[in-house]
């Protein structure tokens, strides 16, 4: 391991270390704010009201209320590489300083409410040296990826299984290629776990996923190819460590440091193996909430991120599987 993935792996240690500083003293806060309450409440039960004096409280104002179940989202992501499972799909030899990738996701989503949760979106990659990976006259659009998702929250049929689950189908679109090449598909099957609900709230949220693809189409030749991604993450709110609420800026940021294993089932070789090692440390901003902007404007998100993926099947004789190590930031809006 080179010095610098020794020094980014080193980097998030320290960030989650401070992060679970900020944990046990918010624990503390909690406990003294528990015992301020019981101890403000018990003596305003037992205080004499003054003849005369307001009982009845102000009315407060009404939460807006989205008139419609519609939901849509917006995203604009700079990057320094786009990494798709482990290999880069914007390098070529003699590159030199990075040619930046841009990336926009646009979708929109409908909630039946006990039926769950449908939801397309489409995702562009843009890349100004494109004409260098794919050769002269590819044009810099590198992809359009269409996706359809059903979610489902399983504890409203099963209340003690806090789980999502996730079915969808995505379908990438490659311009630059011709003939059958050009478009491939695939279906996905994910849970997503809420250990917090499950084990309470003094529970330290690891928010486990684990997410199986099946290739429909070109890989493998035969569609045969799979791949397996199991995932941990944790947020941060540094509103939450002791005297940050009330400082501008830091209040409304988050860390979120996450962790991720793949396996790969004949995408990058024949047979099943671990394919990478994926650590990540996403830096959030609540634009919209820093700004007071009204809820029924959406929200408005910036975000910066790093990304470290170690190679493990970095012996394939079909794909140069290498460690990477990239970075960039994002804007998004929500309604």
């Amino acid at each position: 391991m080179n010095k610098t993935n020794r020094t980014t792996i080193l980097l998030l240690i320290a960030l989650l270390g401070i992060a679970g500083l900020c944990m046990d003293v918010r624990a503390e806060d909690a406990k003294s704010q528990s015992e301020t309450t019981w101890l403000a409440a018990a003596d305003t039960k037992v205080s004499i009201e003054p003849v005369g004096a307001k009982t009845a409280s102000e009315p407060a104002l009404k939460e807006w209320e989205k008139p419609v179940p519609i939901g849509l989202y917006l995203d604009y992501t700079l990057t320094t590489d786009y990494i798709w499972r482990g290999i880069n799909l914007s390098e070529y030899r003699g590159e030199g300083r990075e040619k930046l990738n841009h990336q926009l996701t646009a979708g929109i989503n409908y909630d039946t409410g006990d039926f769950g949760t449908f939801d397309f979106g489409v995702w562009f990659e843009w890349y100004g040296a494109n004409d260098n990976v794919q050769g002269a006259g590819a044009g810099n659009l590198q992809e359009v990826d269409y996706t359809f998702t059903w979610t489902y929250d399983l504890s409203k049929c099963m209340p003690s299984v806090p789980v999502e689950l996730s079915i969808g189908w995505v379908g990438y679109d490659l311009p630059q290629l011709r003939g059958d090449g050009r478009f491939t598909n695939e279906y996905f099957i994910g849970l997503a776990l809420d250990d917090q609900a499950l084990f309470g709230e003094n529970w330290f949220a690891l928010n486990p996923t684990v997410t199986y693809y099946q290739d429909l189409d070109d890989v493998a030749s035969v569609g045969q190819a799979s791949w397996l991604e199991f995932g941990i993450s944790h947020e941060f709110a540094l509103a939450d460590c002791p005297h940050m609420g009330t400082i501008p800026i830091i209040k409304d940021l988050t860390l979120t440091p996450s962790f991720a294993v793949t396996v790969d089932i004949g995408y990058i070789d024949s047979g099943t193996r671990i394919a990478t090692n994926q650590y990540g440390l996403a830096v959030g901003y609540d634009l919209g909430q820093a700004l007071n902007l009204p809820e029924q404007y959406g929200s408005i998100s910036l975000t910066g991120f790093l990304n470290y993926s170690d190679a493990i099947a970095d012996d394939s004789p079909n794909i140069n599987l290498n460690d990477e190590f990239w970075g960039g930031f994002s804007v998004g809006w929500e309604w």
